[in-house]
């Protein structure tokens, strides 16, 4: 009897294993970016992540009408604009100590829905700079991250972190709003 189960089994589990041996070679589908075989493949994944969520965050911006960016669930929290504000503060200060200067940004209120898009694109675009000048090579490089010391990949993974921390939040008043998140591959 177990030679029977065994003769069944082997060439099942052989037939499961070489499957999944399959699925673990297969190519990442062509509509998606593959940092596979980039040069920095490390800092072109945390890059492919915090430019989906930048995209994200900007397509809401341009979906919640302007009459709608002081809207705030509660008392409590933070409004529409003030989210997208601090989502550009954060990111002008955390690639600014990556790339080891001053803080370009400011945070001076922004008014309008255009006023807070263009500083919104501004820090986003800053960011691109950073990472598209950065290299593998120098990832565990010394950094600061509010008075602790770490590296620059940890500095770099928090830039997309803390966007997708706050696309959460965008998306959530936009849904209370009736409109519908920008979605995305993922």
């Amino acid at each position: 009897m177990s030679q029977s189960i065994a003769r069944v089994m082997l060439p099942v589990g052989m037939v499961f294993v070489s499957v999944l041996a399959s699925l673990a070679n297969a190519q990442i589908s062509p509509s998606l970016p593959n940092p596979i075989a980039a040069p920095n493949p490390l800092t072109t994944t945390l890059s492919i992540f915090r430019s989906n969520m930048q995209d994200k965050i900007m397509n809401s911006a341009d979906a919640m009408p302007e009459s709608k960016y002081s809207y705030r669930p509660t008392k409590e929290v933070r409004s529409f604009a003030e989210i997208l504000d601090h989502v550009a503060d954060i990111s002008y200060i955390l690639c600014s100590n990556v790339k080891g200067e001053a803080t370009p940004g400011t945070t001076a209120a922004k008014g309008s829905k255009a006023e807070i898009k263009a500083y919104l694109k501004g820090a986003f675009d800053y960011c691109d700079g950073v990472y598209s000048g950065f290299t593998d090579a120098h990832l565990n490089d010394p950094a600061n991250f509010f008075g602790v010391k770490t590296n620059k990949m940890f500095i770099l993974t928090q830039v997309g972190n803390h966007d997708a921390l706050h696309y959460g939040n965008l998306v959530t008043y936009l849904r209370l709003n009736g409109l519908e998140p920008s979605g995305g591959w993922f």
